[in-house]
């Protein structure tokens, strides 16, 4: 008896603590909604050295001028702005009379800093420099895309050419065709995916001979392909970026779209989301160094309980920093891109390091008490039973076979 009631007590403390989660990041929603966006004069000077001063001329275009000896105008900016992997890019934009760039500034951005450091160490900005309006700007076209960061200089050219375009449109009478919808991308990486959800499920079957083989084939799958060549783990970024309204594009980002939705309908069936134990690729990583280093440490149940609470702590100050700063990105601590692709910050590669020794003494270490998606899919989990138990309460009670007449 003793034993139910400390079993309660536990899951209404869990369930209170997580509609404060809730309230929390509600309230930081409204409070990083309501920031106010920078002044654009700096950036415009950035664009456009030359001018002595900015008029508008319209919604997100400008004129340029020159005040000596006598006032003219000397170009004409926009503002663009474009989707990229961490949410949206905005930039400025000055063309001269002929319709050709003449200067870009980078307003804000929302991408993972090693990532954008690496378009611009590449002078991908430059190279769009000189560029007329009526060129092409698609990767593989027009522009070469940095490879690694793939998603930010797409968007970086994207919104170049939306605000160049906007303003010579404007501006200039310049007219361009509409711009065609983005293709339907279904390859490979979407392919494997939809084979590992599928693999997943027949090898958890109980009536499955080969469990263990058929669980490292996917867990192997999920670290070579989905880690090394695809590089598309699930991270915190995906998720504080349909937190704040910021939805892929679906055309181009099934994949995405096929995981989280696999995740949510594994949740709301009652069984365990396979991704984690299955094909994840860093808890991949960790489960072939414990075969290294033969995991001997048992942390105490003390320990983990800690760890579990520390972790779900972590997360949540990750989500709510990035909502109050409409950031996806900014708060990220993942160490996957510093493992699989050798790409982030210095505190990532120091905490890559402890994490892939820890793995050798104690199982999926990152898992179990670092990483941001356990919590995630633990709370989903905790709501769709608390939603149970509550539809189990209030449903009509079905007579007894007995009773019926």
């Amino acid at each position: 008896m003793a034993e139910k009631e400390t079993v309660r007590g536990g899951k209404y403390i869990e369930r209170l603590l997580g509609i404060t989660a809730l309230f929390v990041l509600a309230a930081a929603w409204i409070i990083g909604s309501s920031r106010n966006r920078e002044d654009l004069t700096p950036h415009l000077k950035q664009a456009l050295p030359e001018a002595d001063r900015f008029s508008p001329i319209s919604e997100g275009t400008y004129a340029a001028w020159k005040d000596t000896p006598h006032p003219y105008t000397i170009g004409t900016l926009a503002t663009g702005r474009a989707q990229g992997y961490g949410g949206e890019i905005r930039v400025v934009v000055s063309i001269d009379a002929t319709g050709k760039i003449t200067g870009i500034s980078l307003i804000e951005h929302k991408e993972t800093g090693a990532f954008l450091q690496r378009v611009l160490k590449k002078g991908f900005i430059d190279s769009l420099l000189g560029k007329s309006c009526a060129d092409n700007f698609q990767a593989g076209q027009g522009i070469d895309a940095v490879t690694g960061a793939t998603y930010t200089s797409n968007a970086l050219a994207e919104a170049v050419c939306q605000a160049a375009r906007k303003t010579a449109s404007k501006n200039l009478g310049m007219e361009f065709p509409a711009q065609p919808a983005g293709k339907i991308v279904f390859g490979l990486p979407e392919i494997v995916l939809l084979f590992l959800f599928s693999f997943g499920i027949i090898g958890r079957c109980k009536r499955c001979a080969f469990k263990k083989a058929a669980r490292w084939i996917s867990m192997l799958t999920g670290l070579v392909f989905l880690g090394f060549i695809f590089s598309k783990p699930l991270n915190l970024v995906i998720i504080n970026r349909f937190l704040l309204g910021l939805w892929l594009p679906w055309r181009e980002h099934i994949y995405w779209y096929v995981l989280l939705a696999g995740i949510l309908l594994f949740i709301t069936a009652g069984k365990q989301n396979p991704y984690c134990g299955w094909f994840c690729p860093f808890g991949a990583a960790q489960e072939c160094l414990s075969l290294i280093g033969g995991t001997r440490v048992r942390p105490s149940n003390h320990i983990r309980v800690i760890g579990r609470w520390f972790q779900r702590f972590a997360a949540l100050a990750a989500i709510v920093i990035a909502l109050l700063y409409r950031n996806p990105g900014m708060s990220s601590y993942e160490v996957f891109g510093a493992f699989f692709q050798l790409i982030g910050s210095n505190f990532q590669f120091g905490l890559l390091g402890i994490v892939l020794v820890a793995a050798l003494f104690i199982r999926r270490p990152w898992c179990g008490y670092l990483c941001p998606m356990r919590p995630v899919t633990d709370f989903l989990r905790m709501m769709h039973n608390w939603a149970g138990d509550i539809y189990t309460k209030i449903r009509p009670a079905r007579p007894h076979p007995s009773n019926r007449e």
